[in-house]
């Protein structure tokens, strides 16, 4: 990943990290913090930060808070304010993808920086290569990438900011990462590491530690990766950031594939993936992904790897991560190579070839682009000087101009600005009446799915409760009855004489009703296991996916992650009976040797996973209605607000994935 580098000055705000509260708590504090203060820095400053929070959120209000902030700074002729509204607005580009637009401010950004101070000039300069740079390497031009990264190195080196330019020699490894040139990517990285030594930023040195041993693995020196890898666990105690932790597992991933171990691997990718999400950044979901697919792929799991292979092309595909789609395709062609799919495959290197091209012409257009734009940069500026001469010439003569004039130019900006606020309070409240309007129709739609939402949760309560009754009633009724008859029958056993013939049958009632004493049990656990109640979810689903493998030839793996908190009871007991009826599905239907449960939460949000190698089936000719089983869990998932995926072929297995929103007790 190329890190963007930005120019925050210091302030004292704690709200404005990505290690806080939520994201939306951030941004109503910031906003409420705006209503409060009066100095105008301090307010320029909290409306860049609220500009920032919004920048994965919503593109819209994130350009308006950096247009307006402009807007100020050049009315107020702050030329440091400027160029920092400059450069958010190109970062702002640069997160979604719109090259263009990024180069464009950047430049204009580059244009204010230089009529600073050194020192302030130095740290913009710095920035904005950095950053042109980071742009030409996600088009894969690599050479002029470089150009930029070395142009932003000189100006740290002005200012002695080691801390900088850690982050462009990181940059310049993964220009070299990206060529497959592992050798000079492991040079540029140890400088990095280097410059790193002695710092108190522990998250820097993890990564660092971490990303060296990734080009370690890479280059053949395994004991050298190992070292780094072992100093990256000690400094690990020290952080739980997920941007560390992505990095720490994404390195030992590197080195199990490295070693052929692809399950070990495969776990660790799989847990830096999970933190890339928890990180949400989008470039960090679409390497993972294509790391969690290619192990899926060397352990032949098809299925699997398509599912990462997709999403990393998705998320690429999305953001403009130009060499990370033309990756996803090349291993896509693969995975379909691999399955001898040879049509597929064929049609996935074509896509991929037209890819390329276009990612060619992008890469000329960029550089035609950068080149006029500092070619109009430099007639800007020849402008500026000849416009301060003129300037000057025309400041002696307009002392000679009549009072009159100045009035009438007043007078017409007066009235201007009176038609411009008259216009802009009129639009105004056409767009309050509007947002008022979808406002109302959106409560409409709230209280309807309210409505159903209240229907299906009294219902689903009625179920858990009904089968809570019945399964009490055979546990404590039945159950005890039976064993009353049991041992009644036990008692009449030894005071009667019997032949030998009715001696056998008379063992044979005995030993016919403990099995059925033990089928109650049964019955009565399955319906309202104690273990859900008493220990929780993640307990009750292991000890129901013990039971199966007691009692089946089926190889049970579950694994599980952030369930320490429990969940409320209504939400346990739902997510329960979908893991039941799924797992139920697989026993009785996909016969199936091994199956593989995993369930992640991370915050609100919670992942169900199913997979098993069993004979799979046709997705497209599930009928729900006659499905009465997919029809429960559909259901079910519908209550939760989740989403509800199945991808199986006849031959090839099952993949079942779940997302859904939880809440704690």
């Amino acid at each position: 990943m190329h890190l963007k580098l930005k120019i925050v000055f210091a302030i004292a705000l704690c709200l404005c990290g990505k290690y806080g509260n939520a994201q939306q708590d951030k941004i109503d504090s910031l906003k409420r913090l705006l209503l409060t203060v009066k100095n105008d820095s301090l307010k320029y400053e909290i409306m860049l930060q609220i500009g920032v929070a919004h920048e994965f959120i919503d593109y819209k209000v994130s350009r308006s808070m950096y247009d307006t902030v402009l807007f100020l700074a050049q009315r107020g002729k702050q030329t440091a304010l400027e160029a920092r509204a400059l450069l958010q607005i190109g970062g702002l580009g640069f997160d979604h993808g719109d090259y263009p637009l990024a180069i464009k401010f950047y430049n204009r950004a580059a244009e204010k920086y230089s009529l600073l101070t050194e020192e302030k000039r130095a740290l913009g300069l710095a920035a904005v290569y950095n950053n042109l740079g980071g742009i030409l390497s996600l088009t894969n031009a690599w050479e002029s990438a470089q150009k930029y990264y070395f142009k932003s190195l000189q100006e740290y080196e002005k200012l002695k900011d080691t801390t900088r330019m850690v982050t462009v020699y990181f940059n310049m490894a993964f220009v070299f990462s990206d060529m497959d040139e592992w050798n000079k990517s492991y040079e540029h990285m140890s400088k990095s590491f280097q410059l790193i030594q002695g710092s108190k930023n522990k998250s820097q040195n993890i990564t660092a530690c971490c990303r060296l041993a990734t080009i370690c693995f890479k280059t053949a020196r395994l004991a050298e990766g190992l070292s780094y890898l072992k100093k990256a666990d000690s400094l690990l105690i020290l952080s739980h950031q997920n941007i560390d932790l992505i990095y720490y597992h994404h390195a030992y991933g590197e080195y199990f594939y490295s070693r052929k171990n692809f399950t070990s691997a495969l776990n660790h990718h799989k847990l830096a993936y999970y933190h890339a999400i928890k990180w949400d950044d989008p470039y960090y979901i679409a390497d993972e992904s294509i790391e969690v697919g290619k192990d899926y792929l060397q352990l032949k799991q098809y299925d699997s790897t398509n599912i990462y292979f997709q999403k990393s092309y998705a998320v690429a595909l999305r953001y403009n991560y130009k060499p990370k789609v033309l990756s996803s395709l090349t291993y896509l062609s693969d995975l379909e190579e691999s399955k001898g799919d040879f049509r597929k495959a064929y049609a996935y290197k074509k896509k991929q070839a037209v890819f390329a091209d276009s990612l060619v012409k992008e890469q000329n257009h960029y550089s035609i682009l950068l080149m006029d734009e500092e070619f109009e940069a430099e007639k800007r500026s020849n402008e500026i000087k000849q416009l301060q001469k003129d300037k000057e010439i025309q400041s002696l003569s307009l002392k000679q101009k009549s009072t009159l004039n100045y009035f009438l130019f007043s007078s017409i900006a007066a009235l201007l600005i009176v038609g411009f606020l008259i216009y802009r309070n009129l639009h105004h409240r056409h767009t309050l009446a509007k947002q008022q309007d979808d406002l109302h129709q959106q409560r409409i739609r709230e209280l309807e799915k309210d409505k159903q939402l209240v229907a299906v949760d009294s219902m689903l309560k009625g179920q858990e409760e009904e089968r809570s009754r019945m399964a009490r009633d055979l546990h404590d009724g039945l159950g005890g009855m039976l064993s009353g008859v049991k041992l009644s029958l036990g008692a009449m056993k030894g005071n009667i004489i019997l032949s030998e013939d009715n001696t056998r049958l008379f063992a044979r009632v005995l030993d016919q009703l403990d099995h059925s004493i033990n089928e109650m049990r049964r019955v009565a656990h399955n319906m309202m296991p104690e273990a859900l109640v008493k220990l929780g979810l993640q307990q009750a689903i292991q000890d129901y996916c013990d039971s199966i493998n007691e009692s089946n030839k089926l190889l049970f793996k579950a694994q599980f992650y952030g369930l320490e908190k429990r969940l409320n009871t209504a939400t346990e007991i739902v997510v329960y009976r979908i893991v039941q009826e799924l797992l139920n599905n697989v026993v009785k239907h996909a016969h199936a040797t091994e199956v593989f449960v995993q369930i992640m939460r991370h915050g609100k949000n919670l992942n169900i996973t199913i997979e098993d190698n069993g004979i799979g089936f046709n997705v497209d000719g599930v009928d729900y209605k006659k499905s009465a089983g997919l029809s429960n869990v559909r259901s079910r998932v519908d209550y939760l607000k989740g989403q509800f995926d199945i991808k199986s072929t006849p031959g090839s297995g099952t993949s079942i994935h779940i997302e859904c929103a939880v809440q704690d007790v």
